[in-house]
């Protein structure tokens, strides 16, 4: 089942008695526990038969005792336990053992987080699918995201260019909380009937750090050495490490040489349009320089006693020439 299929099920008035959510989406879990809350437990009190728990942090018997616990208000209860993969073999099969008959007035959703759901051949899974409705929740694709983002600017009013959605389609690459999180910061900061363009977009992305290497490299190759300095210690400042602004440094010039050299890219088109131009800006000499001066940087970040910040700014004066 997928999470459209969940939404009309629930909608009619369909309650499974065990769900099991997995997949990359951990936002969309969330907020399909939130709607199938406020469907299967009505009025101001639905908060207090809803029960969350993690079974990385409470016993299995906590968790069992929970489930089997009458409503406190009403006649339904809603228990939510995250992290259940993280159950041994022995304690996955005693609780799925218990919800092959579970109380009939609760709902359990099970739950994995994206970065640990368990493999489809793993015997969790086996077992996991025998007694719950499984619920894949997916990235977006980019046709569905790309759409959720034209409509979000009709809705408000905004006029658009085209590159600016394709910029804001590859910075959430699919990731729906992210999504939400960047049009509700694009609703806060433009007025409604305003013009969203590059510039517009270009304000919410300062929290990407592949966009402000992007940015980086886009000055690099412009030989604006005074400006790159500020791009590379705004990044620092927003958590980015001195080593790994090199290593993306690194792996954005290698690209740029595969672009000279015609071969194939993977990525968003917005950037790989974007990184070919970056390209043919530096040129084929520059950029084998530069990855040269790169290696040499890493190295010396490593062996060196001069201070990383010291280093990697001498490293973009360079290579800014």
């Amino acid at each position: 089942m997928d999470p459209n299929q969940l939404i009309k099920e629930i909608g009619s008035g369909k309650f499974r008695p065990v769900y099991y959510f997995f997949g990359d989406e951990d936002y969309r879990k969330k907020e399909a526990v939130k709607f199938i809350l406020s469907h299967y437990i009505s009025g101001k009190n639905n908060q207090l038969n809803l029960s969350k728990m993690s079974a990385d942090k409470t016993e299995l018997e906590s968790i069992i005792g929970e489930i089997a616990a009458i409503p406190m208000l009403g006649d339904r209860r809603l228990i939510y336990v995250e992290d259940v993969q993280r159950l041994k073999p022995t304690q996955y099969k005693k609780l799925f053992g218990y919800l092959k008959s579970p109380p009939p007035e609760t709902v359990i959703i099970l739950s994995s987080p994206s970065v640990r759901t368990p493999q489809k051949k793993s015997a969790f899974f086996r077992e996991v699918k025998k007694i719950s409705e499984l619920v894949q929740f997916n990235k977006l694709t980019d046709q569905k995201t790309r759409a959720r983002i034209i409509r979000h600017l009709q809705s408000e009013g905004y006029t658009y260019d085209e590159e600016a959605v394709e910029l804001l389609l590859s910075l959430t690459g699919g990731n729906f909380g992210g999504l939400v999180g960047e049009l509700e910061k694009l609703s806060l900061s433009q007025e409604t009937g305003s013009h969203i363009g590059l510039e517009e977009i270009k304000k919410l992305a300062s929290s990407y750090e592949e966009f402000g290497i992007f940015e980086l490299i886009d000055m690099i190759s412009e030989k604006k050495y005074e400006n790159a300095l500020k791009a590379y210690n705004d990044l620092i400042s927003r958590g980015s490490s001195s080593v790994g602004v090199v290593v993306l440094i690194g792996r954005q010039m290698i690209n740029m040489l595969k672009a000279l050299e015609g071969r194939k890219i993977a990525g968003h088109p917005f950037w790989v349009d974007k990184l070919r131009r970056q390209a043919n800006l530096y040129g084929r000499e520059r950029v084998v320089s530069a990855i040269s001066s790169i290696a040499k940087t890493e190295k010396d970040i490593r062996t060196s006693l001069l201070k990383p910040n010291f280093l990697v700014e001498n490293l973009i004066r360079e290579i800014s020439r």
